[in-house]
């Protein structure tokens, strides 16, 4: 029984604590110019989660790979961001959107760098503090 009760409250913390709400955008290598099929993949997404919770903010990083921060290689980062942040201004007016751009080493980063990611960060997510069980022993 303890063990059901358990797995019942764990199931339903770790559902209602998720509040990573992100996306990645590809990019072709060397390229700041974000393709229909994203546009169309971010639009989907913004359905998908608008109804979860209310949102403050939005956060956009654009990423390139090199192995040093490069100025191309930064400016290259910032385009991307630029260009997710107009696309996310587009499809979701009046949230304030904040960018950066990073220059990573390969090694470090998935898609070769070819990437910007898109996270909302919502205002009335779950408090997802553990809530101590009287008798319990962490």
């Amino acid at each position: 029984m303890s063990l059901v009760l358990a797995l019942t409250l764990a199931s339903a913390n770790a559902q209602g604590c998720s509040r990573v709400i992100q996306i990645t955008l590809d990019f072709q290598e060397d390229s700041a110019q974000l393709e229909s099929k994203q546009i169309v993949r971010l639009a989907s997404w913004l359905v998908e989660v608008r109804g979860l919770f209310q949102y403050g903010d939005a956060d956009v990083e654009g990423v390139a790979a090199g192995n040093e921060a490069k100025k191309d290689r930064k400016e290259l980062a910032r385009r991307r961001a630029d260009a997710a942040a107009s696309a996310l201004k587009n499809l979701l007016g009046g949230l304030p959107i904040h960018s950066s751009a990073n220059v990573y080493p390969p090694d470090l980063i998935r898609s070769n760098g070819n990437y910007a990611v898109v996270q909302l960060n919502p205002v009335n997510a779950p408090d997802c503090s553990l809530v101590p069980i009287p008798g319990f022993k962490y």
